[in-house]
């Protein structure tokens, strides 16, 4: 250990803020893409196991503070996505009386959006995209997230979401869910 020398350290006693976030100061739908990615390269994804009961993962979700985790299988394959409004949805109630059994037996990957249904772009598309392109796109495919993929190792490499926007630009983000199924298209219609 002779080849290390100690930092020098502050005192904390001053110290009530914490930094307001990892974003530059004035982001705009102009400023790159990039810089509200969530990059699997610099920060471990969110994951949950697909076996998860859905109160237990509503549960995770609330005390880690995120709206949504990337569903894996026991071997840690990328299933699909999950976000707390799903686990909070008619999907639940539609699931345990399909299958007749009790809302509490209702699993993460029962009421997840699988991958075949999710969007993505290529990482390297970040290079010239804003965050307007990305926003827009969202709008456009009616999707809270849009994932990335590194075409070069073909694994998944991050992702960016409304939310991520939203709070980056300090606005309101409204964008409309697409449904998939005709059982979603009867759901929407009848609560309108």
């Amino acid at each position: 250990m002779n080849n290390f020398s100690a930092i020098p350290t502050v005192a904390m006693t001053d110290v009530e803020h914490f930094v307001d976030a990892e974003y530059p100061a004035q982001l705009s739908l102009e400023s790159p893409a990039a810089w509200i990615t969530t990059d699997f390269a610099r920060r471990a994804p969110l994951v949950i196991e697909h076996d998860v009961k859905i109160d237990d993962a509503l549960y995770m979700m609330k005390k880690a503070h995120v709206k949504a985790k990337l569903v894996v299988d026991a071997n840690n394959r990328f299933m699909g996505i999950v976000s707390a409004s799903d686990l909070q949805s008619h999907k639940v109630l539609m699931h345990a009386t399909n299958k007749a059994i009790h809302r509490s037996e209702v699993s993460v990957g029962d009421v997840m959006t699988d991958k075949a249904h999710l969007h993505g772009f290529a990482y390297q598309e970040l290079q010239s995209a804003t965050i307007g392109d990305v926003l827009y796109t969202l709008q456009e495919l009616g999707e809270q997230h849009i994932l990335l993929l590194d075409k070069t190792l073909h694994n998944l490499r991050g992702m960016i979401s409304a939310a991520d926007i939203a709070r980056a630009l300090h606005i309101p983000l409204d964008i409309t869910q697409r449904a998939y199924s005709f059982a979603e298209v009867f759901h929407v219609l009848k609560s309108a």
